[in-house]
Order: structure tokens, then sequence, then C-alpha cells
């Protein structure tokens, strides 16, 4: 076994954070690396690290490392605390951390900003919206939804030619062209 994997989760000593002295009196020091990242001797680790006499400097120091990593990339038991703790007692300690508001992509809308009104009765977006908050589905959005099925299974879209943005259909008018949606 190496020397490097024969050390608790601290680590080896030195590192660009500052004096790391208080590792030597770590009680980990000289445990098997495996005891830290194996879910079966977790409550073990947990314990080993309860009686540290350097469980402050520890915490700190992995709170310090491990700022602004999501929740997926903490792993192992670390200053007697799981991934999933630290990065909950993170944002705990750090409620008004700032957020982007929305992200943007390529040709889309951006990702998290609100999109205004949403979709009114009779479309198929009404319809979705209804499914996805488990609301009752009415009569009108469930014949856009199926008017917007069929349109798929003609044309492999289901966009059509004679609908507007929000997907309500669009009235001819007088020459039989597209015109405006229809009034209410």
């Amino acid at each position: 076994m190496s020397a490097g994997r024969s050390r608790g989760p601290t680590g080896s000593g030195g590192g660009a954070e500052g004096t790391r002295a208080w590792e030597s009196n770590a009680a980990c020091r000289h445990q098997d690396a495996e005891l830290w990242f194996s879910r079966r001797s977790s409550s073990r680790a947990v314990a080993i690290c309860a009686a540290c006499p350097v469980l402050a400097h520890c915490r700190a120091a992995v709170l310090k490392r491990e700022k602004g990593l999501p929740k997926c990339q903490r792993s192992g038991v670390i200053a007697g605390l799981t991934g999933p703790q630290r990065y909950a007692l993170e944002r705990q300690s750090d409620p008004a951390r700032p957020r982007p508001s929305v992200e943007l992509t390529a040709g889309r809308a951006p990702v998290g900003a609100r999109r205004g009104q949403p979709a009114p009765c009779g479309t198929r977006a009404a319809y979705q919206r209804h499914l996805r908050l488990r609301e009752t589905v009415d009569e009108a959005c469930r014949l856009a939804n199926a008017r917007s099925a069929g349109r798929y299974r003609r044309t492999g879209s289901t966009r059509g030619w004679n609908e507007d943005a929000l997907g309500r259909d669009r009235v001819p008018d007088a020459a039989g062209t597209p015109g405006s949606p229809p009034r209410k």
C-alpha cells in the first residue's frame, strides 16, 4: 500500500491553504483510506472524527476546500460529515449566496427566466401545463392537444402553417389565407 493510501481524509500535509500542521494530530492520520469512502464503514469513520482533537480545524479546511462544489462532487466522510451533510452545511451558512438568475443558451430563451403569462386554455401548451400541475384538463385543451397530435402524425411537426406562436389556430381571412388569431 502506498503512503498516500494509508492516510485519512485530510490528505498529505502542506499546501497552498496555509499551515496545516494540525493534520499531524488528526485521529484519521494513520487509518486506511477505504474507511472514509465506504458506505459500510461510514458510521465508524464518523465516530473516529467525533473523538478527533482537531475536528474544528479539519471541518474549516474541508469547507474552504469544497466551497462552491455541487453535492455530487463531495464524497466520503471528512470532518465527521458526509458529502451531502457538508453541502447542506455550506448552503445554510451562506444563504445569500449569489446565484445566476438566468443562463443563456444559444438560440433559445434563457434557462430559468420567467416566461410571462402561462399559455391560455385551448392550446397544446396549456394541456401540457394541466398535466404537469396534475390539474383537470378542460375540453378546449384536450381538443387542442388532439389537433396537435394529429398534425404531428400527418406532418412530423406540431407546428402548423396556420398557427400563431402560442399554438392557437389562426382564422383564415376572406381570401383564405391565415389571418389573425381568433378573437374571444
